[in-house]
């Protein structure tokens, strides 16, 4: 049975699916909406010296570079007996880059309340890359790492390179703008860029947070990912469309950049699509909102298309 990565998530549902692998032995876990396709034996592959530890080298895929990312290394797991055949694509920050990892297993099917905040579980313990953990059953559980702060510590030029320029001449002073988002490093850069700009700002780690602040006070613009524990930023802009503010602008910020999650966010009447970092259109787009203006949510951004389907696997 193949599985098309944009084929099981029902608009506003507030579903998840999760493609489980394994790295030494330990089981992560990856939404299947970042997953670009599966390779089973990499062909023209030329490894990097003196680049990160974590980086092995890139390959070719039809006309994309893509650079081949050791997930074990990186994390720091003992590499001694590590295995590693499968590469999992995957597209993100309309990049494309592939996590050398043992082995794939299931997909797994949960709904994001179904995603326990790793905040939860560590408390004060560090656990910089997990972000959440399932469980398929009672005695097994899946970690979910943060790919977007993982990306962000690989490459620190994608945050420098996407600092906002703001060369408008609006002014934000007073404006409140409410950011989910449950990414640290993501959620720290949009309240630093924000706050710059004069908005008074409330942030919350998950779009369950996110819609209890919503309800508290009025807000000018909403900022939204759509990847969140408890509830996805799609269920959250249902719930505010049918709240009795529904007209508050909602703009989702994902790094899911694809066609078919900017049709979602139209579908659900989000005002607004703009791929992660862009911080610049993120800015020129929240601008346009609070002035009134209409934003196509399927114009702001690109998307680097996926370029296949997840390989035959079982599905719980």
């Amino acid at each position: 049975m193949k599985m098309d990565a944009e084929s099981y998530l029902k608009t506003g549902s507030n579903e998840l699916r999760v493609l489980e692998y394994r790295v030494a032995g330990i089981v992560f876990g990856i939404n299947i909406l970042k997953v670009s396709k599966i390779i089973n034996e990499l062909v023209n592959f030329t490894q990097l010296p003196e680049s990160h530890p974590a980086i092995k080298g890139i390959f070719k895929d039809m006309d994309h570079v893509i650079p081949v990312i050791d997930l074990a290394t990186f994390l720091g797991i003992d590499t001694a007996e590590t295995k590693r055949d499968k590469l999992i694509v995957t597209e993100f920050f309309g990049m494309l880059c592939g996590f050398w990892v043992e082995r794939v297993d299931w997909i797994h099917h949960f709904k994001w309340e179904d995603v326990i905040d790793a905040e939860k579980v560590f408390g004060g313990v560090e656990h910089k890359y997990t972000i959440g953990i399932v469980r398929p059953t009672e005695d097994r559980m899946v970690q979910l790492l943060d790919y977007e702060t993982i990306l962000l510590d690989l490459c620190p030029y994608l945050q420098q390179a996407n600092v906002a320029s703001y060369e408008g001449t609006a002014d934000f002073s007073g404006k409140r703008v409410l950011i989910a988002e449950d990414s640290p490093a993501v959620r720290a850069m949009l309240v630093s860029e924000m706050t710059g700009l004069g908005f008074q700002v409330v942030e919350s780690s998950d779009g369950a947070q996110g819609w209890e602040e919503y309800q508290k006070q009025p807000f000018d613009l909403v900022i939204s990912d759509v990847e969140m524990p408890q509830m996805d930023g799609l269920a959250l802009t249902m719930r505010i469309r049918q709240s009795e503010r529904p007209d508050t602008p909602v703009l989702v910020y994902s790094s899911i950049g694809d066609v078919g999650m900017k049709a979602r966010a139209s579908y659900l009447k989000a005002d607004a699509h703009v791929t992660k970092l862009n911080l610049g259109l993120l800015v020129e787009t929240a601008e346009k909102l609070l002035r009134g203006e209409k934003v196509d949510p399927e114009e702001p951004g690109e998307a680097v298309p996926a370029s296949g389907t997840i390989e035959t696997i079982p599905i719980d």
